[in-house]
């Protein structure tokens, strides 16, 4: 299954030529991400969509402060899928010395 949300997101990003038209589409993005994550009403493939969003932005050099919990809810899921992603969210943007380490290692054991 594609992700059209994320792609259509993507070739957004790379059509901005110029940095300020990359940020402002950033920041937007970044806005809509937050108001769907405090909503709370997501399946498990919108949950994936936006973590997924959250990793390309991260990637692209930008911080992101939020999302942890979402990328634990996929982590705590059925499918493979939104496991994957979930687990790749938390290797990339949680450092070795971030206090949820500790608590996703000590819930895994029990």
């Amino acid at each position: 299954m594609s992700m059209r949300g994320l792609t259509v997101f993507i070739a957004d990003i790379r059509k901005c030529r110029v940095r300020e038209l990359e940020e402002k589409r950033i920041n937007k993005e970044l806005a809509n991400i937050r108001a769907k994550f405090k909503e709370g009403k997501l399946d498990g493939y919108q949950r994936k969509k936006y973590v997924c969003k959250l990793l390309y932005i991260y990637i692209l050099g930008w911080d992101v402060e939020f999302g942890h919990s979402e990328a634990v809810n996929l982590i705590c899921s059925a499918k493979y899928s939104e496991m994957q992603i979930g687990y790749l969210a938390l290797t990339l943007l949680l450092s070795e010395n971030h206090e949820m380490i500790r608590l996703l290692v000590n819930s895994s054991l029990y």
